[in-house]
């Protein structure tokens, strides 16, 4: 796979995914340098490395990965859209201050078993759409979907790897 620095609209794109989680501090003191792009045909993967990874990818031309995986770039009506992956999402998870839920312990055990959570397992609910999933004590869960009803979809769970044998 191929890889290079990300241009100013990927960028973009990522800051303004990340505006549906963070503050505009926590935006603009994020290390956007230690991103970088793996791509292959149309897949278009977003990796968060450390420094001195990033300094000695130059010296390759073909990798399969050397980091976290972010998130991806995908195509949505002609117009690039940035998804954050389980990874990333807890990359950030500590400054998360918008469109997340809080579970109880009931709630927490189930979503990790990859089950939804119900309305009688929120504790607090902040947005719609892709949200950050925490417990009580706000440690990051997860990826849900929330659209006004009584139920959060799992999306993607930290109980993921352990099922899937990863």
């Amino acid at each position: 796979m191929k890889h290079r620095e990300l241009n100013n609209q990927e960028i973009k794109c990522i800051k303004n995914t990340l505006s549906n989680y963070l503050n505009k501090e926590d935006i603009e003191g994020f290390d956007f340098e230690n991103l970088y792009l793996l791509h292959d045909n149309d897949k278009y993967n977003v990796i968060y490395s450390t420094d001195e990874v990033l300094r000695h990818l130059k010296f390759f031309k073909n990798i399969h990965g050397a980091g976290i995986l972010f998130g991806d770039f995908g195509k949505n009506k002609n117009k690039i859209k940035f998804s954050m992956s389980l990874e990333g999402m807890d990359l950030i998870s500590k400054n998360i201050v918008k469109n997340h839920a809080i579970i109880n312990k009931k709630g927490e055990t189930l979503f990790l078993y990859g089950r939804d959570i119900f309305k009688s397992s929120i504790l607090k609910l902040n947005g719609t759409g892709r949200i950050g999933i925490f417990n009580k004590d706000k440690e990051f869960l997860g990826i849900g979907n929330y659209n006004k009803g009584d139920i959060i979809k799992n999306i993607i769970d930290k109980g993921w790897y352990l099922r899937k044998g990863g």
